[in-house]
């Protein structure tokens, strides 16, 4: 857990070079209204890291996600689609964020899943005459 959060604060500091830094204050700001600041950022990831390593892969590629969304213009289709139907007014940073929470939120899922299975291996009736 401990090394977990170490790793995320330092993909955190290596994407501070790509300025995704402000984007994802930004956006924790328009989405949850609470300004958590350049320590906060750096907590969010350590927390991400800590909680899954697999979960920091998913919040980078929901970021790629909505990044090659931007270059296809459906940012402005999700981020107009989200005021129409949920009465949100968000922004790109928003836009961002929500991606990358999914992208993480659905490989923790898969975590679940994977850990789950044997589970469900051992409930299943066998079929044998």
């Amino acid at each position: 857990m401990f090394l977990g959060f170490v790793l995320g604060v330092a993909i955190a500091y290596l994407l501070t070079f790509f300025h995704i830094d402000q984007t994802i204050i930004a956006g924790v700001k328009d989405l949850i209204k609470i300004d958590i600041g350049q320590n906060g950022y750096y907590f969010l990831f350590g927390v991400i890291g800590g909680i899954s390593r697999v979960m920091i892969g998913g919040f980078i590629s929901g970021l790629i996600v909505a990044f090659l969304f931007t270059l296809a213009n459906l940012d402005h289709i999700i981020i107009d689609g989200s005021k129409e139907w949920f009465k949100y007014d968000m922004t790109s940073s928003g836009y961002y964020l929500l991606f990358a929470l999914l992208g993480a939120a659905l490989s923790l899922l898969s975590i679940v899943k994977m850990c789950l299975k044997p589970l469900f291996f051992l409930t299943r009736k066998s079929n044998a005459k």
